[in-house]
C-alpha cells in the first residue's frame, strides 16, 4: 500500500505572481545600488564658491537675454505669417514632456514585472541597461519638470499675451493662472533635459537632440507663451539638472559610471554590443517574451544562433539586479 504523494508547492499565479516579482526586482535594484555606492570613491564636488558662481552666471545670462531680447520678441512674434506660426505651434506641441515621460516610465515600470531569473545573464544585462535609461529619461524631464511647475507659482511672472496691459517685467506671484506663469518656460526645461541627454547618453543623436532642443525653446516665443529670458532659464535649468541627475545616478552605478577622472558616462556596454550582432539582438528580444512569461520559451530555441548569445549561458533562479 503507497502512502500519499508529496505535496508539491506551486508557485503563485496572476496578481500575486506579478506583485512578487516587482518586489524582488526593486529589492535587488536596491540592493545593487548599495553595494555599487559602498565600493564608489568619493566623487568630486563643487565647492560652494563654484556653485554661486554658476548661479550668478546662470542669473546674468538671464538677465541679459531679457533686457535685450524680451520686449522685442513680442511685436515679432506678433508679426510672424500664420504659415510660420503653425510650424511653430507643431514643434511646440512636440516639446511637450508627455512624449517622453510616458513611453519611458511605462517601459521602465513594464520591465519591473519580469521574471529576470529565467533568462540568461546577457538579456538581464541587456534589459537591466535599457531599463535604467529609461528610468533616468522619466527621472531627468520629471523630476525637473516637476520642479519648474512648483517655481513658476511663487514667481508669477506674466505671458506676452499680458505684455500690453503690464509689460514684460510684471510679477504677481501664487496667482495660479496659465497667464502669470511664464518664467522659466516647462517646454524649454524639456529641450535643456533633451541637449544633455544627448551628450550623455544618446551621442550619436547629439546634434539633433541640440537643434531640436533649441527649436522647442524658440518656438515658445514665436508661438507668444514665453519671453525669450523664459525660453534661456529653461535650458538652462532642464540641461543642469539632468547633468547633476546623472551624478546622483552615477553614484549608485546605476544608468551611469564615473571613471577615474570624474567623467560620467552611460553604461550602454550590452546595448551596443547587441545592436551589433543580430544574434544577439534576436535573443534580447525574445529574452524579454521570455522574461515577461515567467518560463524559458523561445531562448532555448535561439541556441543555434550561436556567437555566445545565449547557448553557453546558464539561467539562474534569483532576481536580477536589472531592470
Amino acid at each position: 500500500m503507497t502512502g500519499p504523494e508529496p505535496t508539491r508547492s506551486r508557485e503563485p499565479t496572476g496578481a500575486r505572481a506579478l506583485g512578487n516579482r516587482f518586489s524582488a526586482n526593486v529589492a535587488a535594484i536596491r540592493a545593487r545600488a548599495l553595494r555599487v555606492g559602498a565600493r564608489q570613491r568619493p566623487a568630486p564636488r563643487l565647492s560652494a564658491a563654484e556653485w554661486i558662481a554658476i548661479w550668478i552666471s546662470c542669473f546674468l545670462i538671464v538677465l541679459a537675454v531679457g533686457f535685450a531680447f524680451d520686449a522685442l520678441s513680442v511685436a515679432r512674434a506678433r508679426a510672424v505669417p500664420p504659415f510660420i506660426h503653425g510650424i511653430f505651434e507643431i514643434i511646440s506641441d512636440a516639446g511637450k514632456s508627455q512624449w517622453e515621460l510616458w513611453p519611458a516610465g511605462l517601459f521602465f515600470l513594464f520591465l519591473l514585472f519580469g521574471n529576470w531569473g529565467r533568462v540568461p545573464r546577457f538579456v538581464r544585462a541587456f534589459w537591466a541597461e535599457v531599463g535604467a535609461i529609461a528610468a533616468f529619461v522619466f527621472a531627468s524631464i520629471g523630476g525637473v519638470g516637476l520642479l519648474v511647475n512648483i517655481v513658476k507659482q511663487p514667481i508669477g511672472r506674466g505671458r506676452p499675451p499680458t505684455f500690453d496691459e503690464f509689460g514684460a517685467l510684471t510679477l504677481q506671484p501664487l496667482r495660479f493662472d496659465w497667464a502669470f506663469q511664464s518664467f522659466p518656460s516647462g517646454h524649454s526645461v524639456t529641450g535643456g533635459a533633451l541637449i544633455a541627454l544627448g551628450l550623455l547618453v544618446f551621442t550619436r543623436w547629439r546634434i539633433a537632440l541640440l537643434l531640436f532642443g533649441l527649436l522647442i525653446g524658440a518656438s515658445r516665443v514665436v508661438v507668444g507663451a514665453h519671453y525669450p529670458s523664459d525660453v534661456t532659464a529653461g535650458l538652462l535649468l532642464g540641461f543642469g539638472f539632468t547633468m547633476w541627475l546623472a551624478a546622483v545616478f552615477a553614484r549608485a552605478g546605476w544608468a551611469f559610471r564615473r571613471g577615474r577622472s570624474g567623467t560620467i558616462t552611460a553604461r550602454l556596454g550590452t546595448i551596443r554590443g547587441a545592436w551589433r550582432s543580430p544574434a544577439r539582438t534576436v535573443t534580447a528580444l525574445a529574452g524579454l517574451v521570455d522574461a515577461m512569461a515567467g518560463r524559458p520559451r523561445y531562448i532555448p530555441a535561439l541556441a543555434s544562433l550561436g556567437d555566445g548569445a545565449d547557448a553557453r549561458l546558464t539561467h539562474r533562479t534569483e532576481p536580477s539586479d536589472g531592470a
